[in-house]
């Protein structure tokens, strides 16, 4: 009886982490950040990315990219999504954890979802504002976590465990003279 060589499947093939990375980055920037859907005159519906932006009403229809005003109020969204792609390079070089790149995932979005939160109360506490809903999409976090259920991440090396306890510099060895 031959043994037939064994290949390794396709989910056991390493994962890139420069291909892991540009994937992120481009998520980041040209994934929806936020959506907006108003009733007044009409529907109106409103997308936003950190590099584009998507407006419908019933009176315009538009398509907006790098407009530089916009460009200046979402760098700083951007800023944090983009370290969030590159903690998934390292996460997939073997240099973080899987906790500390969820955690950074979290923390990337967060703050547009505060802004919404402070948006979606002051919307309904005004009496006049149009029935809506806005909100954060979470596009880049669910991505993030799909791609590391889907192709877990090499084991970072534990450094810390593995390295012997020195003595301080100060603790003095006894001699026997």
């Amino acid at each position: 009886m031959s043994k037939e060589p064994e290949t390794p499947a396709i989910n056991d093939k390493p994962v890139n982490p420069i291909v892991v990375g540009i994937v992120m980055a481009l998520v980041a920037l040209l994934a929806p950040l936020a959506f907006s859907i108003a009733v007044y005159d009409g529907l109106h519906l409103s997308v936003t990315a950190v590099l584009w932006g998507f407006i419908s009403s019933p009176y315009q229809t538009y398509l907006e990219i790098l407009n530089i005003f916009t460009l200046a109020i979402m760098m700083p969204f951007g800023a944090l999504r983009l370290a969030y792609a590159y903690q998934m390079f390292r996460l997939y070089s073997g240099r973080t954890t899987k906790k500390r790149t969820l955690t950074l995932g979290i923390v990337s979005e967060l703050p547009f979802v505060m802004l919404f939160i402070l948006y979606q109360i002051m919307w309904f506490l005004n009496p006049y504002s149009p029935m809506g809903l806005a909100g954060p999409t979470l596009i880049l976090l669910i991505v993030g976590i799909f791609i590391i259920r889907l192709k877990p991440p090499p084991e970072p090396p534990e450094i810390w465990a593995e390295m012997p306890e020195e003595k301080p510099w100060w603790v003095e060895e006894p001699t026997n003279a």
